[in-house]
């Protein structure tokens, strides 16, 4: 019997991606710290050409629960995890030339700034793309909330205020992604996270007591920056991290989201480069 997904397609454009998007699963990891649990949010799509009409789309959740990928529930990392689930979907789908597993989920980590600790989220999504001819990228994204001051108002208010040292200005909540893409090298959650983390103005809190905050908010004033100082701090914070434990030629990108408290609008700062560009070159990241 002849499948419909075989056929040749009216319009004979290749598809980049098909397949399901927001599969949950529960996975355990053996992580340096011990066991931990996590909720994936999961996509997992296939690429093909221009000859077929479709893709066999219960092969995709088949890839999930088959159960040789089943008994590696218990994974070190995430990556190994959706590598297992791209092989799959690599040997079920035969005419498929590309395919990608990606997961999305919360990681909590310990922060500390200025004798301030905390276990704080962070938003994680991690892509393994691989290739049928041998290709393989690992992409790890890390999201964290901060904070940041503007210099400018706060050099306008020490200016009018006749003041000298740290002045009032206006405060922002930052939301700064770093990504990491290399071709199959383990980047750690938490060297990104503690990368982003030392970038703002200060970092945020769940928890704060009236002196933490204090000290918190006179800290980020003492720190003012735009949000194109965390961007450019970011991605050099990521490198020197980094640099010797991955590829010279793994790109890095840092994304901030400042949501202004001032204006009806956000402002956005955007940056990439590669390792050996970044870090190799002291007179960028001094």
């Amino acid at each position: 019997m002849v499948e419909i997904q075989d056929l040749e397609p009216a319009v004979k454009i290749p598809l980049e991606k098909i397949g399901f998007r927001n599969i949950k699963r529960r996975v355990t990891f053996k992580t340096p710290k011990g066991e931990i649990i996590l909720d994936l949010t999961m996509d997992v799509t296939v690429a093909i050409d221009g000859d077929r009409r479709g893709a066999h789309l219960s092969r995709n959740i088949e890839a999930l629960s088959v159960p040789e990928v089943l008994s590696h529930t218990e994974a070190h990392s995430i990556e190994e995890y959706l590598e297992r689930v791209a092989d799959k979907l690599l040997e079920l789908h035969d005419y498929a030339f590309r395919v990608e597993a990606r997961a999305k989920t919360t990681y909590y980590m310990e922060i500390s700034f200025n004798g301030i600790r905390g276990t704080e989220p962070i938003e994680v999504d991690i892509l393994v793309r691989k290739g049928r001819d041998g290709s393989r990228l690992w992409t790890v994204s890390v999201t964290l909330a901060g904070m940041s001051v503007c210099p400018s108002a706060q050099s306008t208010i020490a200016s009018m205020l006749g003041v000298e040292g740290v002045a009032p200005s206006h405060v922002q909540r930052v939301l700064v992604t770093g990504r990491v893409t290399t071709t199959g090298e383990m980047v750690r959650i938490e060297t990104l996270a503690k990368a982003i983390a030392r970038s703002f103005s200060a970092p945020a809190f769940t928890l704060l007591k009236r002196e933490q905050e204090a000290r918190l908010v006179l800290e980020a004033h003492r720190r003012p920056k735009f949000a194109e100082d965390i961007a450019r701090e970011a991605v050099c914070n990521i490198a020197r991290d980094l640099l010797g434990t991955v590829s010279d030629d793994s790109l890095i990108e840092v994304e901030v989201e400042s949501l202004e408290s001032i204006h009806p609008h956000d402002v956005y700062a955007y940056t990439k480069g590669r390792l050996r560009d970044i870090a190799g070159r002291e007179s960028i990241c001094s």
